[in-house]
């Protein structure tokens, strides 16, 4: 069956033709072709309300989408959960995949880093696709969720970037508004059992 298409919303067509335009400045062979997509992508940013000071939609070329992980960990009934110190916002813990790296050995990585807790990855959850929820931190980015089990270790947080990790009741959540975008989605899927969602 045919996965349904996104709506090509202004923040979303937005989103496309800056990546076209960084690609296109790469790749122009001339001065004028390279002043007409840097046009191209400030018109765009334009279109899709993004702040002059935020960081380019890539700096690495062609654009294409990154790929990270998130670590759905359960203590028995009990969910992971980290307060980034950037945001001050709840998320799953997790992060980029790095070269060399299968999606379960990053996100066992990732979690013990970011949380001091040693997972067993059991299943893919599913491949979100942020598109626009982490605008203000570049890049287009496939989030691959992957539920696991606490194997060992204690709550020690990051202190660069964690500024809390708690075990969680799936009844005592943070409301969602208190959720990085696109993590209280994400969540609820995982707490409805989800298996192999794509978005």
């Amino acid at each position: 069956m045919k996965s349904p298409e996104q709506p090509l919303t202004p923040a979303r067509i937005a989103h496309i033709l800056e990546g076209l335009a960084i690609d296109g400045q790469h790749y122009a062979n001339n001065t004028y072709d390279q002043h007409r997509y840097a046009r191209i992508q400030e018109l765009a940013r334009i279109l899709g309300g993004i702040s002059k000071d935020a960081p380019p939609l890539s700096t690495i070329t062609p654009v294409t989408p990154k790929v990270g992980v998130d670590g759905a960990v359960f203590k028995q009934r009990e969910l992971l959960l980290i307060r980034r110190r950037d945001s001050h916002q709840w998320a799953l813990p997790g992060g980029a995949v790095e070269i060399g790296e299968t999606p379960s050995e990053a996100v066992i990585r990732e979690v013990v880093e970011e949380t001091g807790i040693v997972m067993q990855a059991d299943y893919v959850v599913g491949v979100f696709d942020n598109w626009m929820d982490r605008r203000e931190t570049s890049h287009h980015l496939y989030h691959i969720v992957i539920r696991g089990h606490y194997v060992s270790g204690e709550l020690l947080p990051q202190p660069e970037e964690i500024a809390d990790v708690q075990w969680v009741q799936p009844e005592e959540l943070p409301p969602p508004d208190q959720f990085h975008p696109g993590h209280y989605d994400r969540v609820v899927k995982v707490l409805d059992g989800a298996i192999g969602v794509m978005d």
